[in-house]
């Protein structure tokens, strides 16, 4: 039926107003370096080599750069960068990687040791960059790290973090936003830039409070650890099967069925860049160790294992029984459960730390957790936790140690109703 013609009009306003609020999401500024394009606020947009170029000689002369990224993880096995967000000096720009695909001209900036690279929580930013550009970000600083140096928490966010030290609110309206879909809006351009707009000043004021509390070194000492090329290296597929439930019941001979299967797995999805559970769920991968199947038919007839995975994956999966019959990995050794008669143990340590903690402004979580404080109470001084290394060590951990012989006490004092410990030797 024909659109009568006041409506067909409307369409037309309609469509007309949606070409133009995509033109205002990217408009070009005529006067603009080349490859560098402005939203209304005035914020760089680099969508070109050439861009990425002038805007790396531009932040040459910066110290500090604060570094944030915007990505997609869902149904993949490897992030899927969508913006890359940077400020120095008075420069902050977003990068749109999808239309700059070569970003190797990054690459001598984020490695200057003499420029220091200010992150929040970015551990899953620092994956991204490895990925890309071989080389790990150095050097570093976490502003949530340091944050936990000064009793602000263990993972604290970066809202509450700027609203509690600097005062400021940052909008998370475009939370949910899909980072990877064209164009992006004025509005989601200019939420990216809020992140990092504000991580200069935060920085200087976390780098002057741990000085002057005399942890720069300790926070200095984690983000080295940030750094070391062996977070970012793909774990070894031959063990895969080793964190499987019900692996530690399985015989030697489907023990090596599991590994081959299991290694299979873990390349498979790395190759195809999915999420290991949509190639096979970790219950199939046990059944077949235990019943390996010898068709692709008989693959498709397991259940949690559909008919087109079996077409799909089933001549691989056969492949790698067939390897697995020939394979005998070491057994898995089954760790000894903690006796439960030292739970109280684990908490009377807990109450210790969360007092030094207290004591002196500083996480809990930083100091230890409390798989190492089972650890401290069952292998003592041979542990080979953080806790008894270093800066926590002199902290609080000959503490702990000393608690474990008897040299702390607890009474609850009776106006205050709160535990007072009273320490045989001072910390």
């Amino acid at each position: 039926m024909p659109i009568p013609c006041r409506r067909r009009r409307f369409s037309l306003l309609k469509a007309c107003i949606a070409v133009e609020n995509t033109y205002k999401s990217y408009r070009l500024n005529p006067s603009a370096k080349s490859g560098v394009e402005y939203v209304e606020n005035g914020q760089q947009v680099i969508q070109s080599r050439e861009g990425l170029a002038a805007l790396c000689e531009r932040l040459r002369e910066a110290r500090v750069l604060c570094i944030d990224t915007e990505f997609a993880r869902e149904g993949r096995y490897y992030p899927e960068l969508g913006t890359i967000q940077i400020a120095g000096g008075a420069e902050v720009a977003l990068i749109d990687p999808i239309a700059v695909r070569d970003l190797n001209g990054l690459l001598p900036l984020l490695v200057d040791p003499e420029v220091v690279k200010v992150v929040h929580a970015g551990e899953q930013d620092l994956e991204i960059f490895y990925r890309l550009l071989g080389h790990p970000v150095t050097p570093l600083f976490d502003t949530q790290v340091a944050a936990a140096f000064l009793g602000y928490g263990d993972q604290v966010s970066l809202r509450s973090l700027l609203q509690s030290t600097l005062g400021e609110h940052l909008e998370k309206e475009h939370t949910f936003t899909d980072w990877l879909r064209r164009p992006l809006s004025a509005s989601q351009v200019e939420y990216a830039l809020n992140d990092v707009r504000s991580l200069g000043r935060l920085y200087e004021m976390l780098r002057d409070r741990l000085t002057a509390k005399g942890r720069l070194a300790w926070a200095e000492e984690e983000f080295r650890q940030s750094e070391a090329v062996e977070n970012f290296l793909p774990s070894d597929e031959r063990q895969a099967y080793l964190g499987l439930k019900g692996a530690e019941r399985l015989n030697p001979t489907a023990l090596g069925l599991l590994q081959e299967v299991a290694a299979w797995r873990e390349v498979t999805a790395r190759r195809l860049n999915m999420p290991a559970r949509k190639i096979m769920i970790d219950p199939v991968l046990v059944e077949l160790a235990m019943r390996p199947r010898s068709s692709v038919r008989q693959l498709g007839e397991v259940r949690g294992f559909s008919p087109w995975q079996a077409e799909k994956y089933g001549a691989e999966i056969l492949e790698a029984l067939r390897r697995g019959a020939h394979n005998e990995p070491p057994a898995i050794q089954r760790e000894e459960s903690f006796p439960s008669a030292l739970d109280s143990t684990v908490d009377f340590l807990s109450l210790c730390l969360r007092s030094v903690a207290q004591e002196h402004s500083i996480s809990t979580g930083t100091l230890a957790s409390r798989t190492d404080l089972r650890l401290l109470i069952t292998l003592g001084e041979t542990a080979n936790i953080a806790l008894l290394r270093g800066w926590r060590r002199q902290l609080v951990g000959s503490a702990l140690l000393g608690a474990l012989k008897g040299d702390v006490e607890a009474s609850i004092v009776a106006e205050s109703k709160q535990v007072r410990l009273q320490w045989r030797h001072a910390l």
